[in-house]
């Protein structure tokens, strides 16, 4: 057992806040952590972009260990579920740490044999960039605010697409407690600036749509995801925003020239839909500057309008955004390699099936439900249990449909 007072006494103890990021999944990193006091959550970003909380660690856990021995990128994104204090090893203390307390040692080898192991029965269920058909499967069976009753007005610029508009919505004031400020800095240009940080570990989970939407509590995670600096005009997720290549920074930063004074990037408090659109379309700007685009970020963004636009009403930019994402996410499930976890193309599956339906692929979507059903080691029974659920609705769609010709 360690002994967590005479860890403290070590020196390199660091306090981190509630909702306070340790790292991203992908930063590069010379540090592990040893809880002294609080809890963290252990974050990975699923194929929708939403983090996903696979664990929680707490007084006495260590995290960070593959990075400070083996100089690995961070395997996930760690941040304080509640006032956390840690002891911060790095190369020039770990020996001394070792010295003083000889059961970490003996603790971080059971912890990488464990990863390890865990990582080795995972492989075996992995479907790396496999299509639809080739492994077997089963044949079994928060309102953001008001919208004013004035119609939407047009608008037109080097970013939105034809038919985008102007929408009266502001963002309700309940969105405030799970918000705080901070300053971050611009991994492209290296310039700092203020950003709106979510209180993660306030939200409440409502419900989710069938399409992987979440829907929170008195609060739309949906305004506040992305970031862009108002220097050199890179935007992005924020649980992306540090993660780009040394290679992209100068176009960014050339495209980012052409676009300055055309776009206004003040954002108000409350935020205001208009300028959450912008800041997606501002994304799609930044992905296309990678001389090889990678379809499942587009993917990422499209989805996400298309909720902004359900949200609005628009019923015409919903469809087009939503065939947008159907477009990328079967670019990027059939000609793109995934190392993805059966739950994870469980869910991609039901997705891409909700997406043909709605561009009205029936056939299609019938297929990609059936494809979600994984009885074997690794599926997820809810999962299971959700595409049964749609498959037998959309049987009854095509009969209806049979029925009526």
């Amino acid at each position: 057992m360690l002994d967590i007072a005479a860890l403290a006494r070590l020196g390199g103890v660091k306090k981190y806040g509630e909702d306070e990021v340790f790292f991203n999944f992908g930063d590069n990193g010379k540090e592990m952590y040893i809880i002294l006091k609080g809890r963290v959550g252990v974050f990975i970003n699923s194929f929708d972009g939403f983090p996903a909380k696979l664990s929680e660690l707490k007084t006495g856990d260590f995290f960070g260990e593959m990075s400070l021995l083996e100089n690995l990128p961070r395997s996930a994104t760690i941040s304080a579920l509640e006032e956390t204090v840690v002891l911060i090893i790095n190369e020039s203390n770990f020996e001394h740490v070792i010295a003083q307390q000889p059961n970490l040692a003996m603790r971080i080898m059971k912890g990488i044999s464990n990863r390890l192991r865990q990582a080795n029965e995972e492989l075996s269920f992995l479907k790396k960039g496999t299509k639809p058909g080739e492994e077997d499967s089963s044949d079994s069976t928060g309102e953001a605010g008001a919208i004013s009753s004035s119609a939407p007005v047009a608008v037109k610029g080097p970013i939105f697409p034809p038919g985008h508009k102007s929408y009266n919505l502001i963002a309700p004031s309940t969105h405030e407690t799970y918000l705080f400020d901070k300053d971050t800095e611009c991994p492209v240009c290296e310039k700092k600036f203020p950003v709106r940080m979510m209180r993660s570990s306030k939200l409440r989970l409502d419900k989710v749509d069938n399409d992987m939407r979440q829907h929170f509590e008195e609060f739309e995670p949906l305004w506040y995801a992305v970031w862009i600096c108002p220097h050199c005009l890179y935007s992005n997720f924020n649980f992306e925003f540090k993660q780009i290549s040394d290679a992209l920074k100068p176009k960014i930063i050339e495209h980012g020239k052409t676009l300055q004074g055309k776009v206004n990037l003040n954002f108000s408090i409350p935020r205001k839909i208009d300028e959450v659109f912008l800041s997606y379309y501002m994304t799609l700007q930044t992905l296309q500057q990678n001389g090889k685009p990678e379809p499942g970020k587009f993917a990422k963004v499209w989805l996400r309008l298309s909720w902004l636009y359900s949200d609005v009403g628009d019923e015409e930019m919903y469809d087009f955004t939503t065939r947008e994402a159907y477009t990328a996410f079967k670019d990027s499930f059939f000609n793109t390699r995934r190392d993805s976890s059966v739950e994870q193309d469980q869910r991609l599956n039901l997705l891409l099936g909700e997406l043909s339906l709605r561009v009205g692929e029936k056939e299609e979507a019938m297929k990609f439900y059936r494809d979600a059903i994984v009885r074997k080691s690794g599926g997820n029974n809810v999962l299971n249990k959700q595409a049964e659920d749609c498959i037998s609705a959309l049987k009854a769609s095509l009969a209806a449909d049979q029925e009526g010709v």
